[in-house]
């Protein structure tokens, strides 16, 4: 039998894309950014990465169809430095951004396809954080504030540096820049650990609360209405395979799963009780008047501004750069297809769907649904500004997709 033995050079170069993922892996969930500017810590990493890789990513077509994103992402940009020289230093930064937002996939789809990984234990360890990081919230709030202004410094940027004891208009964000994003993104880390990982009832039920909790302290309306189509959408999904026959009772029982269960048995032992105090104090007061009186007409407004307001056909091509502007002024259009649009055009917005937002083959039905949650986001808000919750979801992108790592997950 003949053992297959790589030379060092072999070595080194596996060593170096094992350092480059894990690194990205851990700075996307749980590192905070620059404090200087809003990039992570390893933005430098993977363009360095790309100039080791670029060889071999040529022959991907998904890369090619990035490549020419770019060059409309650059002429949109170089164009704004004339249509707005007062913006050049945030439009720069964007490109930045969303540049390594792509070579986040791009790392991620060329580790998986080659080695193992266990995604779903950095997906627990993500939920547990933002449940502890909400826990400090709901306790203390100045704390919070304190706790996260020392890990990310660039939150405080968003938020009013006062004491924030019993104010309720202060959202929990977990270590992000908006408070809506973490919303969206539990809610795609839960149903992706669901339907895309082998979990167990006791992780199911664990990150089922995690959710909730979570939930209630961001005080997302967006996040909320996620959760309830999620939990629709689930069902119909389960029915019919059901209905097809597929559907198999399974109970996976692990020492980690038995822990998130022991720790959720002996939560809901001290929480249920707590319910009804927990409601009428000014967090969970506050998510339930956001959620009633928000009825959704400002955002329609607001995209009947930009549809009364906006020439679509000068935007075929190329957009205006990454500070979306409207008759001339910088405008939020809280929706991420008018941004991409208005910022880098229309042909750039096709393929950059494509690339996220698609169906692949291998990837099933139930599969799928998780990245409905992120597009509901990208459509009520625009979540793009938010580079770490992108990374994770090129990640998640990145693992339905690979076909060694659904097949070691099956396996």
């Amino acid at each position: 039998m003949k053992e297959i033995i790589k030379n060092p050079s072999e070595n080194r170069t596996d060593n170096f894309d094992k350092f480059v993922f894990y690194a990205c892996v851990i700075d996307t969930l749980f590192l905070p950014y620059f404090w200087f500017i809003s990039v992570p810590y390893t933005m430098p990493l993977t363009f360095y990465w790309l100039l080791r890789r670029y060889k071999k990513l040529n022959e991907s077509k998904e890369y090619k169809l990035f490549l020419i994103i770019f060059i409309f992402m650059s002429i949109s940009t170089m164009f704004s430095f004339i249509l707005a020289p007062q913006y050049i230093y945030k439009n720069l930064v964007y490109l930045i951004q969303f540049t390594t937002m792509f070579l986040y996939y791009f790392i991620f789809v060329y580790y998986l396809n080659q080695f193992d990984f266990k995604g779903k234990n950095f997906l627990i360890v993500f939920i547990v954080s933002a449940v502890i990081l909400a826990v400090f919230y709901n306790i203390d709030k100045s704390f919070y504030h304190k706790v996260v202004l020392f890990w990310n410094h660039r939150s405080g940027i968003s938020i009013n540096e006062l004491s924030y004891t019993n104010f309720v208009g202060y959202r929990y964000s977990f270590i992000w820049m908006d408070a809506n994003n973490i919303g969206y993104m539990m809610n795609a880390i839960v149903l992706y650990l669901w339907c895309n990982e082998k979990t167990s009832f006791f992780t199911k039920t664990f990150s089922l609360l995690s959710l909730l909790f979570v939930l209630i302290s961001c005080m997302s309306n967006g996040g909320f209405l996620v959760f309830v189509f999620n939990i629709i959408v689930f069902i119909i999904v389960e029915l019919i395979q059901l209905l097809k026959g597929k559907y198999k009772l399974k109970f996976h029982i692990t020492p980690t799963s038995l822990f998130l269960f022991l720790i959720t048995v002996l939560s809901l032992i001290y929480i249920i009780p707590q319910i009804p105090k927990y409601l009428e104090t000014g967090v969970a007061l506050e998510a339930l008047e956001r959620i009633d009186r928000n009825s959704g007409d400002s955002r329609i407004r607001i995209w009947q501004f930009i549809i009364e307001k906006v020439n679509f056909l000068e935007y075929i091509f190329w957009g205006k750069g990454g500070v979306t502007l409207v008759d001339g002024s910088k405008f939020s259009p809280h929706n991420g297809h008018f941004y991409w649009i208005l910022g880098y055009g229309f042909i750039s917005y096709v393929l950059f769907m494509y690339l996220i937002f698609r169906k692949r083959k291998r990837t099933g039905l139930k599969q799928y649904i998780w990245v409905l949650s992120i597009l509901i986001g990208f459509t009520v808000n625009i979540l793009l500004g938010e580079i770490k919750m992108m990374g994770i979801v090129m990640l998640l992108v990145a693992c339905s997709s690979s076909q060694k790592y659904l097949e070691a997950r099956d396996s």
